[in-house]
C-alpha cells in the first residue's frame, strides 16, 4: 500500500485525490502520509516548500500540481513525494 500511495504522489495531489485512487478512506490514508512526511518520504507542495526543491517557476510538475504558485500551504493540503520519497520508490520500497 505504501509503495502504491508513493506512487500516486510522483505527481502532487490532494488527500482526497489519493484516497480515491488507491481506493482508502481519507483518515487512514493520512495517518500513513503523516508516518512518511515524519520519515521525509513525502511533503506539502507550495512554492517554498522543502519537499518541491525549487520554486514553482522552475518544476517540472508545475501544470500538473494544484497548489502551483501558492507560497503557503494551500488550505486544502497538496502532498507529493520528496527526493527521498523519490529515491525509496526507484529502489523498490
Amino acid at each position: 500500500m505504501l509503495r502504491r500511495v508513493l506512487s500516486e504522489l510522483e505527481r502532487p495531489q490532494t488527500l482526497a485525490q489519493v484516497a480515491a485512487r488507491v481506493g482508502v478512506e481519507p483518515g487512514a490514508l493520512w495517518g500513513m502520509l503523516e508516518t512518511l512526511q515524519q520519515g521525509g518520504y513525502v511533503g506539502l507542495a507550495y512554492s517554498e516548500s522543502p519537499a518541491c526543491n525549487v520554486a514553482c517557476g522552475g518544476c517540472a510538475l508545475r501544470n500538473l500540481c494544484p497548489a502551483a504558485d501558492s507560497e503557503t500551504p494551500p488550505p486544502t493540503p497538496v502532498w507529493r513525494l520528496t527526493p527521498k520519497g523519490r529515491r525509496a520508490l526507484e529502489q523498490g520500497l
